[in-house]
């Protein structure tokens, strides 16, 4: 019986979708696929982005461009700081009451809050009437500030 390479082994947990590529075997309670290698368990991303594109550079994260945690897909993965990965964040916090990224109820003013986090400091835009016009304001204020918002971009 012949053994597989590290790579054999690592394609044959992957579903090679037209876009992403999803792990189909492990994976970490946070979404992230688990590939055993070298004596250690690493994540598949991670083992994915450094085969095809070279090693990580310290102080660097893999980002997903696709927002999909088991996607090991290289042309989806790339690496940026984490302030880069944070800016490319999908969707609103799971304890947010308006469920739109950056915009925040206050019931005493009856009003919607717009804020951008940026080099960890909060940039308040003010209050609004309308969740629409909390969510512009806060989509404006994101791509003047952000260079890895990609969901925005997509958007405007």
């Amino acid at each position: 019986m012949t053994r597989l390479t590290a790579r054999e082994r690592f394609d044959s947990k992957v579903q090679r979708g037209a876009e992403c590529w999803t792990w189909a075997a492990a994976t970490h309670p946070d979404g992230y696929g688990k590939f055993y290698l070298d004596g250690k368990v690493e994540y598949a991303h991670r083992v994915a982005f450094t085969w095809y594109h070279g090693p990580i550079v310290d102080g660097m994260v893999v980002d997903h461009a696709c927002h999909n945690r088991a996607c090991v897909n290289p042309s989806h993965l790339r690496m940026v700081t984490g302030k880069q990965n944070q800016e490319n964040r999908c969707g609103s916090a799971a304890t947010s009451k308006s469920g739109v990224r950056g915009v925040s109820w206050n019931a005493k003013r009856r009003k919607w809050y717009g804020f951008v986090r940026h080099n960890n400091s909060t940039v308040y835009l003010g209050s609004f009437a309308a969740i629409a016009d909390a969510e512009a304001a806060v989509v404006a204020k994101r791509m003047q500030l952000f260079t890895h918002n990609d969901k925005d971009r997509v958007a405007a």
